[in-house]
């Protein structure tokens, strides 16, 4: 509103899809809802129309494992080794490599330690990988 009054245009997207775009699982269920090839990962199959509905908090959820019980049904579909990841989390907080059963609950109760209160969420482990980070612009038409 102050930037409007000023004549000035906001170059930026709406401050919900930034929030969204910011956060591991929300951005994965919009990738994934995209058609971007995602891997296996607690959320696998969510999908939503994010133009239309945004992000419920219903499919956010959906997507997190909270409890020993949900990460291990996330396993069925995941498989090991995979990578046990607090949304929250970064600079090496919040994240454990498992590569079998016994080590889940205690990375569970780990991350949960590390930062309280955080969604947590299961990926594949992919390995021998490079990080890759991709900036995407568009405008308000679609372009």
């Amino acid at each position: 509103a102050t930037l409007a009054r000023t004549n000035i245009a906001f170059m930026g997207p709406p401050a919900k899809a930034m929030h969204d775009l910011g956060d591991k699982i929300a951005s994965t269920i919009i990738a994934q809802s995209a058609g971007v090839p995602c891997v296996p990962w607690s959320g696998q199959g969510l999908m939503i129309d994010y133009q239309k509905d945004g992000l419920s908090d219903e499919a956010f959820r959906a997507a997190c494992v909270r409890t020993i019980a949900e990460a291990r049904k996330a396993m069925e579909t995941v498989h090991y080794p995979a990578m046990l990841k607090a949304s929250e989390g970064g600079g090496g907080k919040g994240i454990r490599m498992v590569h079998e059963p016994s080590q889940l609950e205690s990375a569970l109760r780990q991350i949960q330690g590390e930062v309280p209160g955080s969604p947590v969420f299961l990926m594949r482990l992919v390995t021998d990988s490079r990080h890759l980070e991709v900036q995407v612009l568009a405008d308000e038409h679609g372009n």
